[in-house]
């Protein structure tokens, strides 16, 4: 379980919970793992793991400061290698991104077959849709519209049709249907908290 101390939020400590419980991340040996704007508290216990071949990866803006083995990345890239990494996790990541019709794909390109990758998104509360609206650009109506100034979009759980569109096989995967009422009040997990379980074959 992750703690506290390591920043973890109610996401955080949701996706950990399935990757230990519901992947092989941890079981294999030599997992060459992406990991996309790495969370402090996932980065201080995936580095630490000998099984697992990290790389945690930004893309590096002006002004702010990366955790020191973050290696700069473009998720827009369309020059990035094929076939690269058996697991990916990308967590609050594409709501940042105008195109990410390109950095989904790219995701599906640059993961190996039989791989998968663990996304989250900030979802809309009552199964609305996806919402965009490109002309938006300021920050103060982006945060009003997307609930960030950086953010672009707000997803619905129809993100789903995005990631098959690019070729994954799709598993949503509800908080509230994962834990049981006692397993999601002993660690912290709101009722409706969603993350997707990607697999390329």
């Amino acid at each position: 379980m992750l703690s506290l101390d390591l920043g973890a939020r109610e996401r955080h400590r949701f996706i950990w919970h399935y990757i230990a419980s519901r992947t092989k991340l941890f079981t294999e040996e030599k997992v060459k793992l992406l990991h996309i704007s790495p969370e402090y508290c996932f980065y201080e216990k995936l580095k630490e793991k000998k099984s697992i071949k990290y790389f945690p990866v930004d893309k590096f803006e002006p002004g702010y400061d990366y955790l020191s083995l973050t290696k700069d990345f473009d998720l827009l890239n369309t020059g990035l290698l094929a076939e690269q990494y058996d697991f990916i996790i990308c967590n609050h990541v594409l709501e940042h991104i105008t195109d990410d019709k390109i950095a989904i794909a790219n995701l599906f390109n640059i993961l190996k077959n039989d791989g998968s990758a663990i996304i989250s998104v900030p979802i809309l509360e009552n199964d609305a849709p996806t919402y965009e609206d490109y002309t938006i650009l300021s920050p103060k109506k982006r945060k009003l519209h997307f609930g960030q100034w950086d953010h672009v979009r707000y997803y619905g759980t129809d993100i789903e049709n995005r990631f098959i569109d690019a070729g994954f096989k799709v598993k949503t995967v509800n908080s509230s249907d994962y834990f049981n009422e006692m397993g999601r009040i002993r660690f912290g997990v709101p009722k409706k908290q969603y993350l997707f379980h990607l697999t390329k074959s």
